[in-house]
This record gives structure tokens, sequence and C-alpha cells, in this order.
């Protein structure tokens, strides 16, 4: 009777899993033809609930099942788009750039941000003046000397836009320590403490302790600051269980159609901040952040190996 029961509840949970759109796991969702709308986690947002009023307004418009799945990296999603698992894509910068030229995807649509927004979202590499490189080639070029804070692990403007550039000034990232510092304030805290040579971070961090502290700008050197990094597209699959054509429209007229929708999903991206609409991608503005490379496939081979 208690495993008749049992199963009688486990087959209820499912059946309540798949009435309500939360994917079981990818394979189940690709068996059942049902599009799957997907992003990756990251531990400050909700990220499966940010995506859910999006999912909700699709699976209305284009009249078909849609599921929201969270992958464990932006280079997992990558890799599901690629592979077929994920239809629609809700990127960062460097999954989107990864997905650029793939002739299997197409960037959909973008957050529309506020100029204050866009132009804080930076980048930059400091140095000690005592003990650092001179410039950002002296790093990329002898990467054994030196000692690398980052923020984080995987963080756009904390490392990934930082590493990018070294690597097309040639640089291997073969730092004789790399040391992720678990915040931007943290890898700046690293660096004065004198416990590595060289921080990657983002501006804004930086901005804030110069005008708290002006003499830093004595003892520390800025070695590079990234052009405005642009927020990471929506992909789209061609080809798909979705129409990305259809998609698109949907995502353009969010912001007059499902308000809260658009709402949710800016609010899951500090760079989307202030974001009042989607709209199409000015491709041009990806291609500033790689700038330097010998080739396309030159900058793809470099994506796909710091997205690890």
């Amino acid at each position: 009777m208690r495993s008749r029961h049992l199963l009688h509840c486990t087959a209820m949970l499912l059946l309540v899993l798949f009435a309500t759109g939360v994917a079981v796991d990818g394979e189940s969702a690709h068996a059942r033809d049902i599009a799957v709308l997907a992003t990756y986690a990251y531990p400050k947002y909700d990220r499966a609930a940010a995506l859910q009023p999006l999912a909700d307004v699709l699976a209305v418009r284009l009249k078909a099942r849609v599921v929201v799945r969270l992958y464990e990296s932006p280079r997992a999603l990558v890799d599901a788009v690629r592979s077929g698992a994920a239809d629609l894509a809700v990127t960062n910068t460097f999954a989107g750039l990864a997905l650029l030229d793939a002739g299997d995807a197409q960037a959909a649509a973008v957050f529309e941000v506020p100029p204050r927004t866009a132009e804080r979202y930076r980048g930059v590499l400091l140095a000690r003046v005592a003990s650092g490189p001179v410039d950002a080639t002296t790093l990329a070029q002898t990467p054994q000397r030196w000692r690398l804070a980052q923020a984080l692990r995987g963080s756009t403007s904390g490392g990934l836009v930082q590493d990018l550039h070294l690597a097309a000034l040639g640089g291997s990232g073969d730092y004789a320590a790399l040391n992720y510092a678990g915040s931007h304030e943290g890898a700046l805290a690293a660096l004065l403490a004198g416990e590595v040579d060289v921080a990657a971070l983002a501006d804004t961090p930086w901005r804030e302790a110069l005008a708290r502290e002006p003499e830093l700008a004595s003892s520390l050197r800025e070695l590079w600051r990234s052009p405005p990094i642009p927020p990471g597209p929506v992909v789209c699959r061609n080809g798909g269980r979705i129409s990305c054509d259809a998609a698109r429209k949907v995502l353009l007229g969010l912001h007059r159609d499902a308000p809260a929708a658009l709402a949710s999903l800016a609010g899951a991206w500090s760079e989307a901040a202030g974001a009042t609409r989607l709209v199409t991608v000015d491709r041009d503005r990806y291609l500033d952040l790689a700038q330097g490379f010998r080739s396309a496939d030159a900058r793809t081979a470099a994506l796909r190996r710091l997205l690890d």
C-alpha cells in the first residue's frame, strides 16, 4: 500500500511540474517537443523566477509549450544553444559574443539601457605602480611574472573583458598566480594589500575608491579600461522549437504588451538596470570588445577558451 501511495504521489508531482511548465530535465523537454527558454544561474538572482513571466508570454503568443531551464555557467548555456537543447537564451555578454558568429543562432534582441547604466558598465585592469607591469602589453607578454586577482570566476566586467583584451595582445593567461577575490572590491583590496600585482575589476568600484581616496592614483596604475560593455543579447536558435521571427516580435513589443515580464527579466541582470525595452542588436558594439584579433576564428577560439 505504501509503495502504491508513493508511486501515486510521484506521478502526481510530475504531472504538476509538467502542467506548470517547469522542465524536469532537458531530455524530457526535448522528447515532448517543448520549447526551452534558458539562461545561466547566478547566486545573486533567482533567474528561473525572473524568466518565467517571459515564458508565459511566449507560450500564449506563440501557442507553444515553453519551459525555463537554468544552466550552471555561460559556457554551458552556449553549448545548450549549439546542441539544440535550448531554443531561446538570455545570455551574458560573453555568451552572446561566443554565439555572435554562429550559423545556428541569431541575436534576437537586447536590453536598451539608460546612458548612465551603459557608461558605468566597464572593466579595468589596475597594477601597483611600485611592482606591477607598466602596461597591458607587458602583462600579456610576461604573464608568469605577475600575480593577478579577478573579482569572480565568470565575471564579465571583473575578469572576462580583461582576459579577452589580453588574449588579443597575445597573452596566454599563464600567471604566477590567479586568485578570485569574491567581489570587485575584494580584488581591489588584494591589490592594495600587496597580495597581487594586478587586479581585474569593474570600473565603478575603482572610481568610487578614487573619489574616497584620491591618493590611490599615485600608487595604482590603470593599465586598461574597457569600452562600455553592452548587456548580453537574447539569442534564438535557428530551426528550433520557436520561430525566431515570431520570438523577436514578442521581445521587441514586450515593453508595450507585457511590461511586468520585461521588468522581471531586466531585474535579474545588474547591467540591465533601468532598461525600459528590448531593441534590435547592434553587432558592432559587441565586436568593439574583441578588437585586435587576427581573425573571427581567433576571436571565437579565445572566447570559447575563456568561457570554460
